[in-house]
């Protein structure tokens, strides 16, 4: 058996918690496009969920998409985010297949609708667990609260990136 480790920025990511990122021992393949939609179920657990509280929802972005603070976004997001997410916000970095449930492609634009900005600050803030699985860290404890409106300021500038006609994950 071969452990891959994989540095990006102060995070090492290696073995079965790969960057707080949920993973299966084996390398997943991506489920074809019908199926992507419906809820995945892990070891017989409810249905991965991720709801966000209305409070934090409705909160509004308090920075503005300066020139400065999308740059710094950026930064931020190829440091925590493109292991998991890719620099394109696909969902497809370089470990995106080694997860049991692969990454959501944050660049579709039926997605970057759906989602305020509270619930995307939310969810990088606080992450998400399914027991003792970490489906995605949290970055609260690392990132100020200004560098991750940051992050929800580029990963809006994400959905022109998207190419039409693409199944969300």
């Amino acid at each position: 058996m071969r452990t891959t480790i994989v540095r990006t920025g102060s995070l090492v990511l290696s073995g079965v918690l790969l960057g707080g990122c949920a993973t299966s021992s084996k390398p997943a393949s991506r489920p074809p496009a019908e199926t992507t939609t419906a809820p995945v179920k892990t070891s017989g657990s409810a249905p991965i969920d991720w709801p966000v509280p209305p409070e934090e929802a409705a909160k509004p972005n308090p920075l503005t998409a300066t020139p400065e603070n999308l740059e710094k976004g950026q930064e931020l997001f190829r440091r925590h985010c493109t292991a998991c997410h890719g620099s394109s916000g696909r969902g497809d970095g370089p470990i995106a297949l080694q997860w049991a449930r692969l990454p959501r492609d944050l660049t579709h634009p039926e997605r970057q609708a759906r989602l305020t900005d509270g619930e995307i600050f939310y969810k990088l803030s606080q992450g998400h667990r399914q027991g003792a699985d970490v489906i995605m860290p949290g970055l609260a404890g690392r990132l100020s609260a200004d560098d991750r409106w940051r992050i929800v300021l580029y990963v809006r500038t994400l959905r022109a990136g998207a190419a039409t006609g693409t199944t969300p994950r």
